[in-house]
């Protein structure tokens, strides 16, 4: 790295220097974010897994990503590449991945599908992601995409990585803020319906449910509209985040 890449990042810190709120860090980041760094199409997801980004109602969205979040959260974030194994080691090594860094070899074919019918197909060829540290054990996931391959360089990245240790230490003396509980979707359900929606919640399509059921695709899209009705859900984004947020989480086993 060269003093000038010492010093995007210093620009980066500075700017977050002064937040008092989780809400005002996800702006400020985002913010400086282009203008250090020129990066356009972005989001900050809060989360409480770095895999769970589509459980975030309202991110933080810049640039492409508000005409794309919904698409991504229907079809493709169980698919996400930097979800991989491959993206995942960096991840918990620096806090930051991004497609450049990857092996072709070891990026499984459902996220080579996610690249090219999804990235790709919305005129971005580069994605990075970040992983900071929350209070109250929250994850701010932040993803990066460019119109080009080399949009963020080597040098690029491990200055973002110096900012993700930097930043999250900044982060964890914001004040802690806890969404308030939502009803869980399965209360009145039949255990028919509870099932349909909670693969609508683990993100399978309407055919894939169909499969896994044996149901037909027409029963399939019958059903999801009851679990609609019955949970006041608008639509089947709604609904996925719904089942998200209340789906118990595996232990964690030392």
């Amino acid at each position: 790295m060269q003093p000038r890449d010492y010093e995007r990042a210093l620009t980066v810190l500075d700017r977050c220097a002064a937040i008092d709120s989780v809400e005002c860090l996800q702006e400020e980041f985002l913010e400086a974010l282009g203008s250090a760094y020129g990066c356009v199409h972005t989001a900050f997801f809060r989360t409480d897994a770095f895999t769970r980004t589509h459980a975030d109602p309202a991110p933080v969205m810049n640039g492409r990503i508000p005409g794309i979040i919904d698409e991504y959260r229907d079809r493709w974030f169980a698919d996400d590449v930097m979800f991989t194994p491959d993206s995942m080691a960096r991840i918990r090594r620096a806090g930051v991945s991004a497609l450049s860094q990857l092996e072709p070899r070891r990026v499984p074919p459902t996220a080579s599908v996610y690249l090219d019918r999804f990235v790709f197909r919305a005129g971005l060829e580069s994605v990075c992601a970040l992983d900071l540290d929350l209070p109250g054990g929250e994850r701010g996931v932040v993803g990066i995409f460019g119109e080009t391959r080399d949009h963020l360089g080597a040098a690029d990245l491990g200055g973002l990585a110096i900012v993700v240790r930097q930043l999250s230490a900044i982060a964890g003396r914001l004040p802690s803020t806890v969404p308030p509980p939502r009803p869980a979707p399965a209360v009145g359900l039949s255990p028919r319906l509870a099932e349909i929606a909670e693969l609508v919640g683990r993100g399978l399509t309407n055919a894939r449910i169909a499969r896994q059921t044996g149901l037909t695709l027409d029963t399939v899209k019958k059903y999801i509209g009851q679990v609609l009705a019955h949970t006041g859900c608008s639509n089947r984004t709604e609904l996925a985040l719904l089942v998200a947020g209340h789906r118990p989480q595996a232990p964690a086993h030392g």
